[in-house]
């Protein structure tokens, strides 16, 4: 890191805010840049947490001030703010794991040497050149910023040398893309829990001197033990109410149309739509599910980022990313019926209401909306329609459900980043939560305008994490070493909110990304990057079969299916070399949803499915 006046900084090291995946190592420092120096005639340093603001130099403001605690007091201060001990920070999101603040270190350390040369830039172009190296295409103005890029900067976002560099940087236009800035990467994503200056400088020195005292600060994440399937009696007993009571036969009892259908139903759908065998790079993708049917849906040749979600009628497609990105505008919501785009301003996490009633989408906040909007085909979605409400009662990779005749529901809590495909991806996700982790369930009341949230009820589910909730709000299903969990949600009204039991009914020993819930609670799907032991689940004579190599040598990711009732799991695709199928997901009437991500063409695909329909009776 660039001299700081008066303070000298050895390299620092950026801790991936907020995100991050796996790492390993001991507890010696993981760099070896030596610890900070001090120095400048006079230079004072004050050792406590809201050290450093008050003396503050003529000048530009310090990205940080110095802190001179012991290695045993910056670790236990440091752990603390990021939410070790229960404090619910960082931890509402991710697990923090002792090889996840060592991957988030390794990953960081980029950051610093990327783009934090010049800490103290003083004429325009230089305070540009630092904006623009966090954007993910420097080059491109309105190209978006994430929160990797910055690292703990991330958590200093609201603080002053940010607001400098942007009116530096921006003369006229700084507060709006300062605000855009802050919308998309401030860390944590709510206004609670914002690190003060003193703050920051803790936990940056933290990571400065490459994470001192790890291990006696931050406990042993437990061993990996076998799974060991179990499905019990209530599984099947709760798909069979849902055959009747859930929302596939209400949305069918409501009259709500299927797109792509007309008259027809159910596998006669989409007919109107070309099938993948139609093309050669496409032909081979139902090789495992010969009597099944994929139908190309929609192309675009913009990346889309994260998971993709659409509504329980089909007709709307939603993911982050967009084909002409402004600083506002940075998600699509696809219109499948004229085939249009829609822009729309937020950032990723779609999701619908099981009975077409509305959608919501994140960006520096939850943004709930009544579904009619996108009926009057409008040409964007600003989130300031009176149809919509911002709110920061729901976390990030939230999901949405509902109960018949009752309350609409999300849940949030601990999650691993999955945006894969991008480049090669050869694993899953990691579902290594940690063992405070917790979910908040959300209830919300529709005024028939608008989605007014409620108060949250948490509950504690250690080291369970990416939790779903079923279209009918009835099953939960979370990742957590390697296999599913299903729960069942008992939800009791009390004095104007709910008491909440989730209990444990069935556990799938099976490795793969978040899932979808069919509208019935029969099915699950989800998507499995293909790993190095998949070789023979493949076809494949041995991890060394040229085709295999391939294979990994490019990546790809697979659609598979799960009957609930009886744990059997079926491939749906068979994707080439360099080729994504992610984020599956239900409609109503039972065809699934995802998108192919081909590196080869340069383009994504909405794709649908009709293998459960194919296994129903």
């Amino acid at each position: 890191m660039n001299r700081l006046q008066p303070l000298i900084v050895s390299t620092l090291v950026v801790l991936m805010a907020c995100g991050g995946g796996g790492g390993g190592g001991n507890d010696a420092p993981i760099f070896n840049d030596g610890p900070v120096v001090i120095d400048g005639p006079g230079a004072t340093v004050d050792a406590g947490i809201d050290a450093g603001i008050d003396a503050v130099p003529a000048g530009p403001p310090l990205l940080r001030y110095p802190v001179t605690l012991t290695d045993a007091e910056l670790a236990a201060q440091a752990a603390a703010l990021l939410g070790e001990g229960g404090s619910k920070n960082c931890d509402r999101c991710h697990a923090i794991s002792r090889d996840r603040l060592r991957s988030w270190g390794t990953l960081s350390n980029a950051a610093v040497t990327r783009c934090l040369g010049d800490t103290m830039p003083t004429t325009q172009p230089a305070a540009q050149t630092i904006v623009d190296c966090f954007r993910d295409v420097p080059a491109e103005p309105t190209s978006a910023w994430h929160p990797q890029a910055l690292g703990v900067y991330a958590t200093a976002a609201y603080l002053p040398w940010f607001e400098y560099v942007f009116t530096t940087a921006y003369p006229t236009t700084g507060a709006a893309e300062l605000a855009a800035f802050q919308d998309q990467v401030a860390m944590p994503r709510s206004d609670t829990g914002r690190l003060t200056q003193g703050e920051f400088d803790v936990v940056a020195e933290w990571f400065a001197r490459g994470l001192p005292q790890l291990d006696a600060v931050i406990p042993a994440d437990p061993p990996v033990t076998t799974c060991q399937t179990n499905i019990t009696p209530d599984v099947a007993s709760h798909v069979t109410a849902m055959a009747t009571q859930g929302w596939r036969a209400g949305n069918l009892e409501a009259g709500i149309l299927m797109h792509g259908c007309g008259a027809a139903s159910g596998r006669a759908c989409l007919t109107g739509y070309n099938e993948s065998a139609v093309n050669p790079w496409s032909m081979g993708w139902t090789a495992t599910m010969p009597d099944t049917v994929l139908r190309l849906l929609y192309e675009y040749d913009y990346s889309s980022s994260y998971w993709t979600r659409s509504s329980a009628d089909g007709r709307f497609v939603s993911h982050g990313g967009a084909r002409t990105a402004s600083s506002t505008y940075r998600s699509t919501i696809i219109d499948l019926a004229w085939s249009r785009e829609v822009p729309a301003a937020a950032l990723y996490d779609p999701g619908f209401f099981p009975d077409n009633s509305g959608f919501a989408l994140q960006g520096g906040s939850a943004k709930f909306c009544e579904q009619s909007l996108l009926l009057g085909l409008p040409t964007m979605v600003s989130f300031t329609e009176p149809q919509c409400r911002t709110t920061n009662a729901v976390g990030l990779y939230q999901h949405l459900g509902a109960a018949r005749g009752g309350d609409y529901w999300t849940v949030d809590g601990q999650f691993t980043n999955d945006n894969g495909g991008h480049n090669v991806t050869s694993s899953d996700p990691s579902s290594g939560f940690g063992s405070t982790a917790s979910i908040d369930l959300v209830p919300l009341v529709h005024t028939g305008s608008q989605f007014v949230p409620q108060a949250a009820i948490r509950k504690m589910l250690p080291r369970e994490g990416d939790v779903v909730l079923s279209p009918t709000a009835k099953l939960l299903v979370s990742r957590v070493n390697g296999s599913f969990v299903l729960r069942k949600v008992v939800a009791t009204p009390s004095g104007g909110s709910y008491l909440i039991d989730v209990p444990e009914i069935a556990r799938y020993c099976l490795r793969g990304g978040k899932p979808g819930l069919s509208f019935d609670d029969r099915w699950m799907t989800y998507h499995h990057y293909v790993e190095a032991g998949d070789w023979a689940e493949l076809g494949y004579a041995s991890a060394d079969d040229p085709g295999f190599v391939a294979l990994r040598a490019s990546g790809a990711a697979n659609i598979y299916l799960v009957d609930l009732r009886i744990g059997t799991r079926m491939r749906v695709t068979t994707m080439n070399p360099g080729q994504y199928a992610l984020y599956p997901h239900f409609r109503s009437d039972g065809w699934i949803y995802f998108i192919v991500r081909d590196n080869n063409r340069g383009v994504e695909n909405i794709v649908a499915s009709d293998a459960a329909l194919a296994l129903e009776p």
